[in-house]
């Protein structure tokens, strides 16, 4: 594991003395104050849904609200703003921000609550306008228009999509930075390009100065975030891809990982450099949806299974100790049982450590949306669910017995979650960790987050590894 860069680190640590988060409180008393001297008091709840990009459009969001004044708070009750950040990627997703928006209008007909706000994905689709109306909705927000919260929360407006002067919490030990945000692609379920845009690449030196900060404020793992992230060009015309960007923030941070990946976009150069840098977790998520050529094409993926096939060949000749992830629809309108088993066979030659399984559902305004409404499209539901578990359970005999290979094995492990567990709970003392290979591990130690253990592999699970204790002290 290579050290960490010392360049420039007081002056990061100053930045991230201002930038600290803020504390979680209760709603004060009349009276009382939650902001700086002689400010009113003021709280607000922030509720993130989806995927790591809003995590990170949260960070910021938090950021703006602090400098504000509000104090934030984890619940809507004890809140005077609540900030709905949004994701439209599948149905129930919609359906809980729904269950979520008819309790925050109740809450404000009887005054417990000011001011609601919807942000996110949800806020860039068509039904936003319903929503406001339906329920109440002081602020509706896309996806690229994030800074007009600055001027909602009583900041001087700015106009700006990545907010550099805001990158997001530092000082914590793990942290998000994305480096583009929307898609070019086409994928026939899919409504990221609808609401997320096209493709906009950040500039590399604006990347990496944003590395140093969090790093020289103490964060030991950074996260590299895009809708299609190895899709990321310079905007500059200098010719850099993906890789170069990652060459050069795995060369800043003492610890990287990258997600998520388009198969189409995925160069050789960046498999190899995986294996060849100590400072990039050995883990891999591409994304391959089906295993069927037909399939591939009615999705617009823009590539066959056996050009997937290959790439997982060089990553597993790259980084052997590997852990490859990938996301499979079952059920998309069209799929026949020969397309399923193409899928299964896939999944056979590939042997994924993990898969995210989803059953095909249907996002209005997409071209699939369509296909499952005429009269031969639609999957039926028992057979969509069949599919489901066929794949799911192949994906994790694969994972067993890849994991069981660690067992014995004594691994360097980072933690990422501290132990938890109560004081009659057989997990009292166990820490989520992850080796330098990408697999998950449970391990008893009182390491608290961002730091490196060593241990034992005892035990496997599909899922997880499970350590024992620890061999010497925390790095």
């Amino acid at each position: 594991m290579n050290s960490t860069t010392n360049g420039g680190k007081d002056a990061a640590k100053s930045v991230a003395k201002d930038a600290a988060p803020i504390p979680l409180i209760r709603k004060p008393a009349a009276g009382t104050s939650a902001g700086p001297p002689g400010s009113a008091s003021k709280t607000a709840c922030i509720r993130t849904f989806g995927c790591q990009m809003n995590v990170h459009d949260s960070d910021r969001m938090r950021r703006m609200i602090r400098d504000a004044g509000y104090a934030e708070v984890q619940s809507y009750e004890e809140a005077d703003l609540v900030i709905l950040n949004t994701c439209y990627v599948r149905e129930n997703a919609v359906d809980r921000v729904r269950g979520h928006l008819g309790e925050l209008n109740r809450l404000k007909r009887e005054g417990r609550v000011k001011k609601i706000a919807l942000t996110g994905c949800i806020g860039a689709a068509s039904e936003a306008q319903q929503l406001e109306k339906q329920y109440g909705i002081d602020l509706v927000l896309g996806t690229h228009n994030t800074y007009e919260l600055a001027e909602f929360v009583g900041l001087p407006g700015m106009e700006e999509t990545y907010t550099p002067e805001l990158p997001g919490t530092e000082g914590e030990h793990s942290a998000f930075v994305t480096i583009m945000t929307g898609c070019n692609y086409k994928c026939s379920y899919c409504v990221v390009p609808s609401v997320r845009g096209r493709m906009v690449c950040r500039p590399t030196e604006n990347v990496v100065e944003e590395v140093r900060r969090l790093v020289g404020s103490g964060t030991r793992y950074v996260t590299l975030l895009g809708q299609t992230v190895d899709a990321w060009r310079a905007p500059d015309g200098s010719g850099k891809r993906f890789c170069d960007l990652l060459e050069r923030v795995a060369d800043e941070a003492p610890r990287v990982w990258f997600t998520t990946s388009h198969p189409s976009n995925m160069e050789d150069r960046t498999l190899r450099l995986i294996g060849e840098k100590d400072t990039i977790v050995g883990r891999l998520h591409l994304p391959v949806q089906s295993g069927s050529d037909r399939m591939l094409k009615v999705m617009h993926r823009g590539y066959k299974s056996e050009r997937y096939r290959r790439k997982i060949e060089v990553f597993r000749e790259s980084v052997p100790d590997g852990t490859l992830s990938t996301d499979i629809i079952v059920g998309h309108p069209g799929e026949t049982e020969r397309d399923h088993e193409e899928t299964l066979r896939l999944v056979e030659d590939c042997s994924f450590d993990s898969a995210y399984v989803f059953k095909f559902s249907p996002r209005r305004g997409t071209e699939a949306a369509a296909l499952s409404a005429e009269p031969e499209g639609a999957v039926p539901e028992d057979v969509a669910q069949r599919r489901f578990v066929e794949v799911l359970r192949a994906v994790e005999q694969n994972a067993f017995r890849r994991n069981r290979r660690k067992i014995g094995l004594v691994e360097e492990i980072y933690v990422r979650h501290g132990r938890s567990g109560g004081p009659n709970e057989e997990s009292l003392g166990k820490a989520v960790g992850e080796t330098w290979s990408g697999h998950a591990v449970h391990v008893r130690t009182g390491a608290g987050a961002g730091r490196y253990v060593t241990a034992k592999i005892e035990e496997a699970g599909p899922h997880v590894l499970y350590a024992g204790e620890t061999l010497g002290p925390p790095s």
